[in-house]
């Protein structure tokens, strides 16, 4: 009897080039989705970052400017090319700017018995010790080593740096109420990533993609605007 022999198919040289093309490209895409969703959630855990830091310190600015008696802002608030103070009468705000810590600016504030370099502190100082001119450019140089223990950093480092790029305050035009006396100011706060490189020289956003120097991934700035009242008395 005769049995035909069994024949088997396999796949064809081609078939198998084929096949190996796709999988590798579907392998290709898989890789590039992954990575576009963590640059995103990267993103995204920045932003929040920011945003959580900026409204923390609003509030810490809101109630210490709204519980004091009186801002004079030619004598209590200051600015120079490496950061400032603010003195609400019972605490005072020192910050740096990134940039003059970027740049290491001889005019930053620093703890004396550290030299390390604050960002933003709040300082208990009801004398008004750290807002006393030392000149007409208003360089203050340390805090005192009595009072760093008692220093509160608002730009806790987390899972990323975050410093002050701009830090303004205004009284506003008209803005006194006229039966108790209290004034209405204007602040607003720059916050974001210290890499000053990966940000617009006017410190108002990030780079776009594709700048050198951006980065998409870790670079977040906000500018947060705060109407705040405060005093019975305007100096």
């Amino acid at each position: 009897m005769n049995h035909g022999a069994n024949k088997q198919r396999g796949f064809t040289i081609i078939e198998l080039m084929l096949a190996m093309s796709f999988i590798a490209a579907l392998l290709l895409v898989i890789a590039f989705t992954i990575l576009q969703l963590g640059t995103i959630y990267n993103k995204g855990i920045t932003l929040k970052e920011v945003n959580q830091t900026g409204r923390s310190i609003s509030d810490e600015l809101s109630r210490s400017i709204g519980a004091s008696s009186s801002i004079d802002l030619g004598t209590n608030f200051s600015t120079n090319s490496a950061g400032g103070r603010l003195c609400t009468g019972q605490s005072t705000f020192i910050w740096n700017y990134a940039e003059a810590l970027a740049s290491g600016d001889q005019n930053v504030a620093e703890y004396q018995s550290s030299s390390d370099e604050v960002r933003l502190v709040k300082v208990p100082d009801s004398s008004g010790a750290y807002c006393v001119r030392t000149g007409p450019s208003f360089i203050y140089r340390d805090i005192r080593t009595a009072d760093q223990a008692n220093a509160v950093e608002l730009l806790k480092t987390g899972d990323r740096t975050l410093n002050i790029h701009r830090f303004t305050m205004t009284s506003a035009e008209n803005g006194t109420d006229s039966l108790t006396g209290q004034q209405l100011y204007t602040v607003s706060i720059t916050i974001g990533t210290g890499d000053v490189e990966a940000i617009t020289s006017d410190r108002t956003a990030c780079l776009a993609p594709g700048q050198p120097g951006a980065d998409f991934e870790y670079c977040a700035v906000q500018q947060f605007e705060l109407v705040i009242r405060a005093g019975n008395r305007v100096n």
